[in-house]
């Protein structure tokens, strides 16, 4: 297969020329759309899983817990919590960009994943580019960039961003070694291998692509390059496994870990046997997930005869959902990781309907206005707008913050969060307005340390508060009780 990438022996300046200008505006568009509300809080849409790994990167920026050890805010036992899940290496990426660059913890959050976003569409051309053609570069390209769910997690601050990305470095990277047989390629398509796994240790899925596209091309010694690139996922992952065990020296330092969500997700999974299941899948791919427009593009890519190279990506993807379907069925941000090669069978569509129809530019300008008004119809308002329940949880914050001491413990309740203990910048715990018995809840907290219970939105209390605010409420926890609602 040729390289057209550039020449062995070209200047810089000459590779750069090489792009052409719908390349440089893909990439301008995909940070445009990302951009706006940047330095919004990190509530509303999926608020608990942006603070976790908001959390996570302060305590470690700050010191007060170890690379090996995700540590939130939430007290568990008399520490803060372990959340031995992942190995989160954006979220520690971003931590160390705010330790050396200051600013806001939030908005370093939000462009790490943008900037992860832009080198995933880059990626996406280079990588289908050198196997299809400049068109369907562009097309493919495009479907990543304006992809609804792209675009409302492509500005969070969550892992699935660096998912994408490092799933698309792995592909060009392994593309370019099994043409060039150079090893600096397979080394760095090994160590974007093992950021993978290290993220989402059921990216192991994508053995299966990558081992078919070395076998096929006669590269069996990958295998061992790949065990290589597994290796730091199984250290870790064995140790996260082992210190969550209910019967370890760490069990009460546990918040949250691998071994229950494994426990919560062990198949058969009942979902897969219900229709409601497919239905919203069906409903997710053409919304939120790939737009009616991108879901008629895939489908006319399986008129292209060169959709089957990707069947075996497709086939590891259909694996990872039939594994993990409440997954899916909950939470829309894991189409994230199953969205790149589908974003191929779109640019794929694109080549066969352009072979056939010939659009002019007026058709292809027409089309492109439709996929952003889509796109933004699904995207706007879970990516750039805070819901009126959360507009107080600023406020709230502050007032607390200037009430106690920086590890003084707090109780938070506002809904079922803890974005709330996260602007607190407080250890402490989040509680739920509806919590039974309550009232013993909040002093079995003060008898751990707890002076204060801030309140967000729905008030279980019936006292009057010592601080109040547009829905907000602190009040002092006595020894006499806060008097509740049943």
């Amino acid at each position: 297969m040729p390289d057209a990438d550039a020449a062995t022996h070209s200047t810089w300046p000459t590779q750069l020329r090489q792009f052409p200008l719908a390349f440089w505006t893909l990439l301008a568009l995909t940070a445009a759309v990302r951009l706006p509300a940047i330095a919004r809080p990190l509530l509303g849409n999926f608020a608990t899983k942006s603070v976790v790994y908001a959390m996570i990167a302060r305590n470690w920026a700050e010191g007060r817990a170890s690379f090996w050890n995700p540590t939130v805010d939430v007290l568990c036992g008399d520490s803060r919590g372990w959340h031995l899940v992942e190995f989160p290496v954006s979220a520690y990426l971003t931590g160390w960009l705010w330790a050396v660059l200051g600013g806001s913890l939030d908005v370093w959050g939000r462009v790490t994943s943008v900037a992860f976003c832009v080198g995933s569409v880059a990626l996406m051309y280079l990588f289908v580019r050198r196997r299809e053609g400049p068109a369907t570069a562009v097309a493919a390209a495009t479907a990543l960039a304006l992809s609804p769910v792209s675009i409302i997690y492509g500005q969070s601050f969550m892992l699935e961003a660096s998912l994408v990305f490092f799933t698309m470095a792995t592909f060009y990277a392994h593309d370019r070694w099994l043409d060039r047989r150079r090893t600096a390629w397979l080394i760095l398509a090994c160590v974007c291998l093992a950021l993978l796994f290290l993220t989402k240790i059921y990216m192991i899925v994508l053995l299966l692509p990558l081992g078919w596209m070395a076998v096929r091309n006669r590269r069996v010694g990958w295998l061992a390059a790949a065990g290589l690139a597994i290796l730091p996922a199984a250290v870790w992952y064995a140790y996260a496994y082992q210190a969550a065990s209910p019967d370890g020296p760490h069990a009460e330092r546990i918040y949250f870990s691998l071994r229950r969500s494994t426990q919560d997700h062990w198949p058969p999974p009942p979902l897969l046997y219900s229709a409601d299941f497919y239905r919203q899948l069906l409903d997710d791919l053409s919304g939120v997930v790939l737009t009616p427009i991108g879901v008629a593009l895939l489908l006319a890519g399986l008129m292209n005869r060169r959709w089957r190279s990707y069947l075996p990506w497709l086939a590891a993807m259909a694996i990872l959902l039939l594994a993990l379907p409440r997954k899916f069925y909950e939470m829309n941000y894991y189409a994230l990781v199953v969205l790149p090669p589908l974003c191929v069978m779109i640019g794929l569509g694109w080549q066969t309907i352009y072979a056939r129809v010939r659009p002019s530019r007026t058709a292809i300008a027409v089309l492109l206005s439709a996929v952003m008004i889509f796109s933004l119809r699904y995207a706007a308002r879970p990516a750039f707008f805070t819901p009126s329940e959360d507009r107080g949880v600023l406020a709230a914050a502050e007032a607390v913050r200037k009430l106690t001491d920086v590890d003084e413990p707090i109780v938070t309740v506002h809904g079922s969060t803890i974005d709330l203990l996260y602007y607190c910048n407080r250890p402490g715990w989040a509680v739920a307005p509806d919590t039974p018995d309550l009232d013993a809840v909040l002093q079995s907290y003060r008898r751990q340390g707890a002076r204060y219970v801030v309140v967000v939105g729905r008030d279980p209390m019936l006292r009057e508060p010592l601080v109040s605010g547009e829905n907000f409420r602190v009040y002092g926890i006595e020894g006499k009780g806060l008097r509740v609602r049943d």
